[in-house]
């Protein structure tokens, strides 16, 4: 068992495969709410920081206590966790948590309840006893989940930057959730935000043009950038992963952009 972080998270590390450039990847279970939360962690010898990456889709990643990923496999953050360890950073993907799970998929209206910012609020804090500053990196409808956080969060649990990339950010349909409507109190955020879009993004809920629209929302926020991006490829569904929306064939650029974005902050 892990050394407890001072607010008594549970930590058990259970040793898995080892993925690219030597690191050891780990499933770690963090104590939130009563509920045991599953996430896999990356942790390069001499860290800069640690992101937490939000997949999109329903964020049910089925994850076993083996590392065996039931679902997501494929989604843009999940498949580049290696990229961000690599670049310096301890990487954590979670899986949600058990009550917030309703099948397959997850239990309706979760990315933007408080119950899930807590959950995520304990992993910023386990991960602050590992290698500070913490950041959040949403994709799609995670990028619910990471403003979310941001908004409810109080001071001492709450991220020290988000980044959102292809996210569903801005009020479009009504039956659609979006950061602006589902969770509302926009100027609350007052970390630094890096919007990340493709330029040809085709599913009708991200449009490129959401960047600028959601920035202008961000009246709080000490620094805001937006970048678009170009290039790539696509294939099938255009909300799902390997069309613009998941940045096919982009994913060095997309953790390029990313990570020298947050190691900048600290310039």
């Amino acid at each position: 068992m892990s050394r407890l972080s001072p607010i008594g998270l549970l930590a058990i590390l259970l040793a898995v495969s080892s993925p690219a450039f030597g690191q050891k990847e780990r499933v770690e279970e963090i104590a939130t709410r009563g509920q045991a939360m599953r996430v896999l962690l990356i942790r390069p010898e001499q860290p800069v920081g640690s992101v937490i990456l939000l997949a999109g889709g329903h964020g049910n990643l089925s994850l076993s206590a083996a590392g065996e990923l039931g679902w997501g496999a494929g989604n843009q953050l999940v498949r580049t966790r290696n990229l961000y360890a690599k670049a310096g950073f301890v990487t954590a993907t979670p899986d949600i948590a058990p009550d917030l799970k309703q099948g397959s998929g997850g239990a309706p209206g979760y990315r933007w309840s408080g119950e899930h910012a807590a959950d995520i609020g304990a992993l910023i804090t386990h991960l602050r006893g590992i290698a500070r500053p913490v950041y959040l990196v949403g994709t799609s409808r995670g990028a619910i989940s990471a403003v979310n956080a941001a908004v409810k969060l109080p001071p001492e649990k709450a991220p020290d930057a988000i980044v959102v990339t292809s996210g569903m950010l801005v009020h479009v349909e009504a039956d659609k959730p979006s950061a602006e409507r589902s969770v509302g109190h926009l100027e609350r955020i007052r970390q630094p935000v890096l919007i990340v879009y493709h330029e040809r993004d085709e599913c009708p809920y991200t449009p490129a043009a959401s960047a600028e629209r959601f920035r202008k929302l961000l009246t709080a926020s000490p620094k805001v950038d937006v970048r678009l991006l170009s290039g790539g490829s696509a294939a099938g569904d255009p909300c799902e992963a390997r069309h613009y929306h998941g940045f096919q064939g982009l994913d060095a650029e997309v953790v390029r952009i990313t990570t020298d974005w947050l190691k900048a902050l600290r310039k």
